[in-house]
């Protein structure tokens, strides 16, 4: 599993969406939601179930269904507060988006059990088939562990959010453009002035 940067995808998507649709409050709250699921550790210190059980190491906590029980959870919430009711969906679909990040990016190293991705309709672990991360002989903890995190998935990670910033800064800038180019015509402008004059006369009708 990822150790350092869980919390990376839930802080570059609400960068993109901008404060806006997610205050710095709901950006917070989306990066405990990205590194929550890891909590299933203490389910296995406790003996409640064991490390491959479902409700193990990797198990329920990392499956799509909780991403989605988070999502709604904290929609709902926005929902019944008027200040964020506006936005309440994108909200919901944001912090279901972060609790899923975590999963996505276990699944991409080459190291660990498979997620429950199906869980409550299926326990079954399932892996990737690209596992492209390669963590094999890599401590849990330490400045290696970081280093490869860093490469593998914060510098990517890092260059698509300045893509979609770039992108979203050229739409807002055409947008602005076209608004411009497109803006009201001011009162008055349209209407033929008190002595129209010659030039004025109705079709047909001879200028005098």
């Amino acid at each position: 599993m990822a150790t350092y940067l869980h919390v990376a995808p839930a802080l570059a998507l609400a960068l993109v969406l901008g404060p806006q649709r997610v205050p710095w409050r709901w950006c917070l709250l989306g990066a405990f939601f990205a590194v929550l699921p890891d909590a299933d550790e203490f389910l296995v210190r406790m003996h409640v179930d064991t490390y491959r059980g479902p409700y193990g190491d990797m198990g329920f906590s990392h499956s799509l269904g909780m991403a989605w029980l988070a999502g709604w959870t904290g929609g709902l919430w926005a929902r019944v507060h008027p200040e964020h009711r506006h936005r309440s969906t994108v909200l919901g679909v944001y912090l279901a988006l972060c609790w899923a990040s975590h999963p996505f990016l276990d699944a991409l190293l080459d190291v660990g059990i498979c997620n429950a991705w199906l869980w409550p309709l299926n326990t079954e672990r399932l892996c990737f088939s690209w596992r492209p991360v390669p963590m094999q002989g890599v401590s849990l903890f330490g400045w290696k562990r970081f280093a490869m995190e860093l490469q593998w998935i914060g510098l990517p990670l890092m260059v698509g959010t300045l893509l979609l910033l770039v992108l979203k800064g050229v739409e807002k800038r055409d947008a602005g453009r076209a608004a411009a180019l497109l803006r009201p015509c001011p009162q008055g402008c349209g209407a033929l002035p008190a002595d129209p004059g010659p030039y004025y006369a109705p079709l047909g009708r001879p200028l005098s």
